[in-house]
């Protein structure tokens, strides 16, 4: 099942009476279970929660198995980035349909590849569904953060969002922690308070740090405060570099196609007049063979980080800026 046909099945109050949650959003699973629990009006006492190492197939079953004089729910809830047997899944699954009393909110946060054979358990014959929720893009991801921060009445723009999923290396959920953060300043959020309060006092920008980058300024002194002040990792920083060459990218691709620059069509969002000026300007003074040579580069230092063991990973990103500027 698809997020939006999920979507309009809560909205129907028709919650499958087994439901599994996967996929390389985990912020939205995490988001869609609560949602789930929260259209089953679920009180503390009516779940089960077996979190990661704690799932035990004999505990869930008995669980699921016990009745109330009450006329209470049983509502199994499992988080775990490992597989259950299909046998054990199934046993599960059939005593959730066979009790209406019975539900079971399964979220997988493993591998989306071994979802597969356990979400062949899930039938609709057995009033059982999953969901799979796929990676964001920048428009759709802006769009959950800026739902949030309306939420709890934080008073922000979605440009300044866009900021901050950047500098959070398109991270969701470390996104939304943030939003927490912020609001304690009770006025109107800006990108020099992200950066103050996100990333401590003085601290540049990953945004300010790429456009130096790029424009081959002496980045030792900008590197060195980020680096510092533990606002990023050499793998992070690389991932970062990445999605601001591939938005430059594909502003450069619109620009050759339509001859005009439209950042709402491409990002899904307006960006400040400047901002917009600055970033069509910066995405052309590379052709396809430079950018083509920026993100081998980049890949090729990305599985150096992560997968390579005893390397000196500063200096490996050091080596990778300084050859990256050769290029431009």
């Amino acid at each position: 099942m698809y997020k939006r046909e999920f979507e309009n099945l809560l909205n129907s109050s028709k919650i499958p009476k087994s439901t599994l949650l996967y996929g390389a959003c985990h912020y939205q699973n995490n988001y869609f279970g609560d949602k789930i629990l929260e259209k089953l009006s679920v009180n503390p006492e009516e779940k089960l929660l077996l979190y990661y190492d704690e799932y035990n197939f004999t505990l869930a079953k008995n669980f699921l198995s016990q009745s109330s004089l009450f006329g209470d729910r049983n509502i199994l809830i499992v988080k775990t980035d490992k597989t259950i047997a299909k046998k054990e899944l199934d046993i599960l699954i059939n005593l959730s349909f066979k009790n209406e009393t019975n539900y079971i909110v399964f979220q997988f946060f493993g591998d989306d590849s071994k979802a597969k054979n356990i979400s062949k358990s899930f039938t609709p014959k057995k009033n059982a569904n999953f969901v799979r929720f796929f990676k964001p893009n920048q428009g759709e991801a802006i769009f959950l953060i800026d739902k949030r921060a309306k939420e709890i009445g934080l008073n922000v723009n979605r440009f300044v969002l866009s900021h901050l999923y950047q500098l959070q290396n398109e991270d969701i959920s470390l996104c939304i922690n943030d939003l927490e953060k912020l609001n304690i300043l009770d006025k109107e959020i800006e990108i020099c308070d992200v950066d103050r309060l996100i990333y401590g006092l003085g601290s540049v920008g990953m945004d300010q740090f790429i456009y130096e980058l790029l424009q081959k300024k002496d980045i030792r002194k900008a590197y060195t405060r980020l680096t510092e002040l533990g606002g990023s990792d050499e793998t992070r920083i690389i991932n970062a570099i990445q999605t601001y060459l591939g938005q430059l990218f594909l502003f450069y691709m619109y620009i050759k196609i339509n001859g005009k620059f439209d950042a709402r069509v491409v990002l899904g969002y307006p960006l400040p007049p400047i901002i917009a000026q600055e970033r069509s300007r910066l995405c052309m003074m590379f052709d396809l063979k430079t950018y083509n040579s920026i993100f081998n580069l980049l890949l090729e230092s990305e599985f150096k980080l992560k997968k390579m063991q005893n390397i000196d990973k500063n200096s490996l990103l050091l080596s990778t800026l300084i050859k990256l500027q050769t290029f431009l």
